[in-house]
């Protein structure tokens, strides 16, 4: 078996792998881009029997499935796709850092244009005239090939045939997930907490969620494997679930990371009850490590090269689902929103092939494909300045900022909050606190011939609505909750990614007035 591949392998990579194609929409995957290495490990077993009769039943939409015979040279009378010359546009500038250090005013930046056919002069390898047009459904080449060697290196998946696919978004991607693998009436095995948007895309569809309890480290191996051995058909009125939607990074809500020992045992329950995973990780490089503020900001570190900080930077990430997929059944999804920007709606998912392919034949008849101004911008960002390098140091930059929000929260809830009444653990990842309220000591819990879940649902919806009165918002817990009808303990979300450090620690005050307001009367 060769090294593993690196990002200083890339340069070498590119220059002795066919060139990009430089037509518009050319039918590309991540074969084209990926390392030798990739080639000596086993094929990924096959999951297309999970897929729905929908899925089964969909193939290339005919006229983009000819762009795979279109090269340079070819006169296309083929596709309806307008000429260039009738986009109005005619140039794009953007100013972009250039890093680092990030943050700070020794930050120097640097302006990009993008002119209409800087590709057929040659000055570059995107232009508007190509990203203005339609695209392919699995998305750019400039950008997908950024993607795939950016995948390889930081997960390493241990099959040969995975593949990268352009989508708009995690949220969007599930959405097509649960329309691909699962059928009105099926269950979708969840934390018991989870994102709001799975809970919300799956009932429209008819689907039921099977929660999973939770701990400190997120979803409970040992209580997923009980759920699944315990299985009645004819009590659920439904066949034992396959499909298992997972946060494993600074879980929404809940800010629990899973342990790369817990992922392994996840993992392994799996492979026991056959389960295809969906790992939604935009929390992924938002990882603490137990580590406070302050710490040794990225741009005031003098000691080792580059790579090497590269290095210790990716050393600290949890293993991911799909590092460790020997199967071919995790589906991975990585978003743009937490790492660059939420309105650029392109992000990236990775999985089996045959798995993929289904996705793009979806891709061909819903989204068509990711903005193309997005892909251009996010391209140019990536690949021409910073490189996979400077992303890294980018992510890390990332991390410490988020660290220092997290931690002023921390001393704002432990300084201010009411502990009689108010617990809560300090995420090790993401963006979220997750604080629990003792409900049954709020004065509507006493005395009330009201059913539990009444009072529950009362008391949760004061304290909002008080909390909303003294200047501040934060999430129901409930909202978050895969079986409203086990409302057992009563949580708020608050997350720490917006607002600025002075305003947390104002908004955690106002919440303390809130709740001295519900419970004490004060």
């Amino acid at each position: 078996m060769l090294p593993p591949f690196s990002f200083s392998d890339v340069p070498a990579l590119r220059n002795n792998t066919r060139p990009l194609i430089g037509t518009v929409a050319p039918a590309v995957t991540s074969e084209n881009f990926k390392s030798p290495r990739c080639l000596q490990k086993p094929a990924a077993k096959s999951f297309t029997h999970r897929l729905n009769i929908e899925s089964r039943a969909r193939c290339a939409a005919t006229l983009k499935d000819g762009a795979a015979d279109l090269e340079k040279g070819v006169i296309s009378l083929s596709t309806g796709r307008p000429a260039a010359e009738y986009f109005p546009f005619l140039r794009l500038a953007m100013q972009l850092p250039k890093g680092p250090p990030f943050g700070t005013a020794s930050c120097l930046s640097t302006s990009k244009t993008i002119g209409k056919y800087d590709l057929r002069d040659g000055s570059a390898s995107f232009d508007l005239a190509t990203c203005l047009n339609y695209g392919y459904s699995a998305g750019s080449e400039q950008l997908l090939r950024f993607v795939t060697e950016h995948v390889e290196v930081v997960h390493d998946p241990p099959y040969s045939d995975w593949q990268c696919s352009l989508t708009i978004g995690s949220t969007s991607a599930l959405d097509a997930a649960y329309r691909m693998f699962c059928s009105r009436g099926d269950y979708i095995l969840t934390e018991e907490f989870t994102y709001s948007g799975a809970i919300e895309a799956a009932r429209p569809l008819g689907l039921r969620l099977a929660p999973v309890k939770m701990d400190e480290q997120g979803l409970s191996a040992s209580d997923l494997d009980v759920v699944l051995s315990d299985w009645d058909p004819v009590e659920r009125g439904a066949e034992k679930p396959f499909l298992l939607y997972v946060i494993p990074t600074g879980q929404n809500p809940t800010g629990a990371t899973q342990s790369a020992q817990r992922r392994k045992e996840i993992y392994a329950v799996a492979e026991r009850h056959d389960l295809y995973i969906i790992e939604d990780d935009p929390y992924y490089y938002i990882h603490f490590n137990g580590e406070q503020s302050p710490i040794v900001r990225p741009e005031q570190r003098s000691d080792g090269l580059p790579n090497e900080r590269v290095a210790e930077f990716l050393s600290r990430l949890a293993p991911s689902y799909l590092s460790l997929d020997v199967s071919g059944r995790v589906l991975r999804l990585d978003s743009t929103s937490k790492m660059l920007a939420p309105g650029l709606r392109c992000s990236w998912m990775t999985g089996a092939s045959d798995i993929i392919s289904r996705f793009l034949y979806h891709h061909d008849l819903s989204i068509v494909s990711p903005s193309g101004l997005s892909q251009l911008a996010i391209h140019t960002l990536l690949d021409e300045v910073w490189g996979h390098e400077g992303f890294i140091s980018w992510l890390d930059y990332l991390r410490t900022e988020y660290l220092q929000r997290r931690d002023v929260v921390q001393g704002a809830c432990q300084d201010l909050l009411p502990k009689e009444i108010c617990s809560w653990q300090v995420p090790d990842a993401g963006m979220f606190y997750w604080i629990r309220i003792d409900w049954r000591a709020h004065p509507a819990a006493k005395g009330t011939n009201e059913s539990e879940l009444e009072v529950f649902m009362a008391v949760e919806d004061c304290i909002y609505r008080t909390a909303l009165k003294h200047g501040v918002m934060f999430c129901k817990g409930s909202a978050f909750r895969a079986d409203n009808e086990q409302c057992r303990e009563l949580f708020f979300r608050a997350t720490f990614a917006t607002a600025t450090l002075q305003q947390l620690v104002e908004a955690i005050r106002r919440f303390r007035k809130a709740l001295l307001e519900e419970f004490y009367n004060a």
